[in-house]
């Protein structure tokens, strides 16, 4: 073999091996696309929105007008529940008036108004402020609840009958469709439940009904005693 194509075999096998020395370290280094992806990205069209079919839609409006009614049922029993003045049948009252004259209901005992403010304050803060009457008309009290308005009662002895005396705030109770008499310039509404009688009047913010065994214008006389 000539001795210059020895010596280039040689060189060329040299040149091969850093050339693959090369290419191997090239393997090895990490290459960043991100350039690449974002540009390719630029020149692609993006891809249509596509609207959501219409039952899709009425999901969540059949949801929200779910939810809605709800709450307009829950403020409607809240309503009639709670809010507004409430109206006192006058079988309602004569059940009253009966259970508390027979010890049906539980009473405190008093001998003035006073004690009889004191007692119901500290059975409810809403009790409402009663009325003076003669002291020797009052024997107990008690406190109820009409259509869930809290209306104090006071037991009252008139000629030896026993009357009651129920008392609310006049935004809390309202007066009932009945006949009505005037006198000094005060308007009872008249009502009866069997031998019952029943005056209501509101005076100074307070709704009062005055049932018992007595006409009504003895009931009315009394509520004349009542000092506001």
């Amino acid at each position: 073999m000539n001795t210059s194509d020895s010596q280039d075999d040689r060189f060329e096998s040299e040149v091969d091996r850093a050339t693959a020395k090369r290419l191997a370290r090239l393997r090895t280094l990490p290459v960043d696309t991100s350039r690449l992806d974002e540009s390719m990205r630029a020149q692609l069209p993006l891809p249509e929105k596509t609207s959501k079919p219409l039952f899709l839609w009425l999901r969540p409006m059949r949801a929200v007008a779910a939810s809605l009614a709800l709450l307009a049922a829950i403020a409607a029993i809240l309503l009639t529940s709670s809010g507004g003045p409430a109206l006192a049948s006058p079988a309602q009252m004569a059940q009253m008036h009966e259970d508390i004259v027979a010890g049906r209901t539980p009473i405190t005992k008093v001998d003035s108004i006073a004690a009889a403010n004191r007692a119901l304050a500290g059975q409810s803060s809403r009790s409402p402020t009663l009325p003076e009457v003669p002291p020797d008309h009052v024997m107990a009290c008690c406190m109820k609840s009409v259509q869930n308005k809290k209306v104090a009662c006071v037991l009252l002895q008139d000629q030896g009958i026993p009357v009651t005396m129920t008392v609310a705030n006049a935004a809390d109770m309202k007066l009932p469709s009945a006949p009505t008499v005037v006198r000094d310039g005060v308007t009872y509404h008249v009502q009866a439940m069997g031998k019952l009688n029943m005056v209501m009047t509101e005076r100074s913010d307070r709704w009062v009904c005055l049932i018992g065994e007595l006409p009504a214008d003895q009931l009315m006389d009394l509520a004349m005693k009542l000092q506001f």
